[in-house]
């Protein structure tokens, strides 16, 4: 293909798999958006059985430049929207926790006798406990591509693409809350999460209307408030009251740490939060999960 110069008409395309389960019975959706024809289908994978496809028709360089450029974008913007209308981000992420590696700085053969043979013990005298402190492990945590399975009452592209035509009218606002929104999600069980959903947190509570935590959250949509685990006022009070969230002392004293249950709790009702005001703002219907 000559750059500038018409030529055979080729077909530029780009594929997507994921782990989302419609229903069967239901039809994929087709639409074209700018140059891009953009079409979701099933694949015969039990793992990814979902399927969208990107393609345009081009006969110059500059056109296949062009395409690109608006598939590239769309692409952005749909992993943006996406968790709105099917629960997580069209490349979810997970822990994989291996506990193989030595401490840091040191090497070790526990791996090979591990696997090897059973560890017999020397002596026959009763033990009472370890000589000395408690031995820790370095938890090596790596995040992957998650094998998730998000099961949808529905074919998410139309919702999908009508979320992408409202990010993409939204005001500054809106897109910097969804855009904090998307960093937590994608910082999966760490500190920045934690973080970053705090800081959506305190921006989506000077976008809701009313003055008081009890009016904020009576302004969220039906689902959202249904899903709340606790109320808004424990939310803001956690948020500024644990050491891992956004302060970490007072009075001279470091803060309490979360425990297992606030934080679950914490992020889970920061998500449902957030993606009421989006529904809010972008005039959809964003997914929650109970």
């Amino acid at each position: 293909m000559d750059h500038g110069e018409t030529g055979m008409v080729e077909t530029l395309f780009y594929e997507y798999s994921g782990p989302f389960f419609p229903p069967a019975r239901l039809r994929g959706y087709q639409e074209r958006v700018g140059n891009l024809d953009v079409i979701e289908h099933r694949r015969r994978n039990k793992v990814l059985p979902y399927g969208l496809r990107m393609e345009c028709q081009v006969t110059t360089k500059e056109q296949a430049q062009r395409c690109d450029t608006e598939a590239r974008q769309l692409a952005r913007d749909l992993n943006t929207v996406w968790a709105y209308v099917a629960l997580v981000t069209l490349f979810p992420k997970r822990f994989m926790i291996r506990l193989s590696k030595p401490p840091d700085g040191w090497r070790t053969n526990f791996k090979r006798i591990k696997s090897v043979r059973p560890i017999k013990p020397r002596s026959s005298l009763p033990i009472s406990g370890p000589p000395g402190p408690p031995v820790g492990f370095t938890v090596n945590i790596k995040i992957n591509p998650g094998r998730y399975k998000v099961v949808l009452p529905y074919m998410p592209l139309q919702r999908a693409l009508a979320a992408v035509q409202a990010y993409r009218t939204a005001n500054q606002t809106t897109r910097f809350l969804m855009d904090l929104h998307f960093g937590a999600i994608d910082q999966l069980g760490t500190g920045a999460q934690l973080f970053l959903f705090a800081k959506a947190l305190e921006l989506a509570r000077v976008m809701l209307p009313g003055r008081t935590d009890s009016q904020g959250e009576a302004a969220l949509p039906p689902a959202g408030r249904a899903a709340l685990r606790r109320s808004f006022h424990w939310l803001f009070d956690i948020a500024n009251n644990r050491l891992e969230i956004r302060h970490v002392a007072r009075g001279g004293s470091l803060l309490p740490k979360l425990s297992p249950a606030e934080s679950a709790d914490f992020v889970h009702d920061a998500d449902v939060v957030i993606r009421g005001v989006v529904e809010r703002e972008l005039g959809i219907v964003a997914i929650a999960q109970r």
